[in-house]
């Protein structure tokens, strides 16, 4: 009678063993002060897959309370399937598809997200790859760029020296050539001169 009146359960949040005093309290006295200080899962936004996953619980222990309340067991086997359905046992029984709604589900949200974070970050990482490429490809090219003008600054510069060292040389060579001439006229007109002063 004392175990049918308070059977060992196990509380509905942190699954562990707890003996129930009444039938409507489904959670231990550590998660009491957590629902009391914190609120209960009603209150609070959920992401879709527990949304979904908390919905499914909610429509199996209807249909498992229609079933029971239609069910023409006997006393003793009705309270202690009520029992183990307030108490958290129904999750025992359908543990594959439930597996979500346990203390579990917390860390399988908390991975998903940070499965997502690391998508996120991977993305931007990507992304910020993407720049640092382009802005280095971009870097290459007006090196590049750079260069060749560079290059055809230098060539072009070295064929003006080129051409005006040619030039000079030239003007260089014709100077000499017309100081030769002046020279030599000179000489000339310097010998007609003595001549026609030594003759009578």
């Amino acid at each position: 009678e004392c175990r049918i009146a308070h059977p060992v359960v196990k509380c509905t949040y942190c699954r562990t063993e707890y003996q129930q005093e009444s039938k409507t309290n489904t959670i231990c006295k550590k998660c009491a002060q957590n629902v009391q200080l914190y609120g209960t899962v009603d209150g609070k936004l959920l992401c879709w897959l527990c949304t979904l996953s908390y919905k499914r619980v909610l429509q199996k222990t209807k249909e498992q309370r229609k079933h029971l309340s239609s069910s023409s067991r006997a006393g003793h086997q009705e309270k202690e399937q009520y029992s183990r359905l307030s108490g958290g046992g129904h999750y025992n029984s359908f543990s594959p598809d439930l597996a979500l709604d346990s203390p579990g589900t917390d860390h399988f949200v908390i991975i998903a997200q940070l499965k997502e974070e690391v998508a996120t970050l991977k993305k931007m990482l990507h992304q910020k790859d993407q720049m640092i490429l382009e802005k280095e490809k971009k870097i290459t090219e007006l090196k590049a760029d750079f260069q060749y003008q560079e290059s055809q600054m230098r060539a072009k510069m070295n064929q003006m020296e080129k051409t005006h060292k040619e030039v000079t040389e030239q003007l260089q060579a014709k100077n000499r050539e017309l100081l030769k001439q002046a020279a030599a006229l000179s000489k000339s007109k310097k010998s007609e001169k003595s001549g026609a002063i030594t003759s009578p």
